[in-house]
């Protein structure tokens, strides 16, 4: 019987609450939604939260059913980080509208800061700096948010986003800028808008990691836009595969929506992760559920060969082959750096294999085994499991 996309949908909400270590058996999974309530890569320690910090303002997050386009910015963001296959996590309404993270890792996180605007007109300086409705400029609260602030040297760009655009006077003439950075502006116009912020929040000069954004999506018919967006994406992950990507986009987006919401502060990252934020990870793996690979039947193939070949039995097999398709799911578009120096220690072990004479699965397995660092280890709860990880990527690279 096949379900409707709305209620796989709803089977997904709860499969994002449950456990997400990267290769976890079905009987290991808690059955209680609130048990985790998100997916976030367990390998990462855990530290101290860099955007622990009293917030600006909460009202966002109560009242977000009137920031539809800013949501649904964020998520087209999400989709345009995860084309590129590098990790993310994406926040609303922490400090700013969006923030964006470049890492999973702590350590590693560098911030942009993203300020969204749905503006009917073109902004130019008077509604930039000189319109202060509710106590602040569009550019004075933006710039003011993260002066003095903590984690203030970890933001790479301070971005205003509009959905229409900026008449601005940029340094060169007859030119039409998607991105308007400082240096792009003519020295009038800086003297223009530094001369306002110095009144209003008493700065002397525009922040050099400032930009501003047109967006690339209208503040209308974005839900198709985004659909269409999904399809395309997973067209170029994964050519020739079918996909359903309207439930791609309302699980994302209700998620987003979710998150959205809470407006509890975290003192700890992976906290702040699991809470508040949709990572590179829980995008791999809803679009790993909604996607069914062109060349699947050729993995089974391959699979059930190398089995024969290793001389199992076929409820050995069997077994075998429900850990396989665990890690396969994890590995497919997986964007963690975890999971890319898994991929990477197993194909550098598989070559030296094939290079030092190895013609044995199990003798390969082994020896792998023996080698592996307790980084790669500590993902796999069996020996079986580390076998069948070996396996997938030795197909995987057929």
């Amino acid at each position: 019987m096949e379900l409707s996309a709305s209620i796989q949908v709803q089977c997904w909400l709860t499969v994002l609450c449950s456990e997400t270590r990267p290769n976890a058996k079905p009987e290991n999974v808690g059955s209680k939604a609130n048990r985790h309530r998100d997916i976030i890569d367990m390998s990462k320690k855990t530290d101290n939260n860099p955007l622990f910090e009293g917030q600006r303002e909460k009202s966002g997050s109560s009242t977000f059913d009137k920031y539809s386009f800013q949501y649904h910015w964020a998520l087209y963001r999400v989709i345009s980080s995860h084309s590129d296959q590098q990790e993310y996590a994406v926040i609303i309404e922490l400090h700013e509208d969006v923030v964006v993270s470049n890492s999973l890792d702590v350590d590693k996180a560098k911030f942009e800061f993203n300020q969204v605007k749905t503006n009917k007109s073109p902004f130019n300086t008077y509604q930039l700096v000189e319109n202060k409705k509710g106590g602040n400029s569009v550019l004075g609260k933006l710039i003011k948010g993260v002066s003095g602030k903590p984690y203030v040297t970890k933001i790479e760009t301070l971005n205003l986003i509009t959905s229409n655009k900026f008449t601005l006077e940029l340094a060169k003439e007859n030119i039409e800028l998607k991105i308007i950075r400082k240096e792009d502006l003519s020295s009038k116009q800086i003297s223009e808008l530094e001369s306002e912020l110095k009144k209003e929040i008493g700065i002397s000069e525009l922040p050099a990691n400032l930009r501003f954004i047109i967006s690339d999506i209208p503040d209308s018919d974005y839900q198709t836009i985004l659909i269409g967006t999904i399809a395309k994406l997973i067209n170029s992950l994964f050519p020739g595969s079918y996909t359903n990507a309207e439930s791609i986009y309302t699980l994302l987006i209700d998620e987003l929506y979710r998150k959205g919401k809470v407006t509890y502060d975290f003192s700890k990252w992976d906290e702040l992760l699991k809470n508040k934020a949709l990572t590179s990870i829980q995008v791999s793996k809803v679009i790993n559920e909604f996607t069914n690979i062109k060349d699947e039947a050729k993995i089974e193939i391959d699979f059930n060969n190398i089995c024969s070949e290793m001389g199992l039995k076929s409820l050995q097999a069997k077994k075998l082959k429900r850990s396989f398709d665990r890690y396969k799911r994890q590995r497919i578009s997986n964007t963690s750096t975890l999971q890319k120096d898994t991929t990477q220690f197993f194909t550098n072990n598989i070559d030296k294999g094939i290079s030092d004479g190895v013609t044995e699965m199990t003798e390969l397995i082994e020896r792998t085994f023996n080698s592996a660092p307790a980084k790669i280890k500590k993902q796999f709860p069996t020996k079986d499991e580390f076998s069948t990880a070996l396996i997938c990527e030795y197909i995987m690279m057929n």
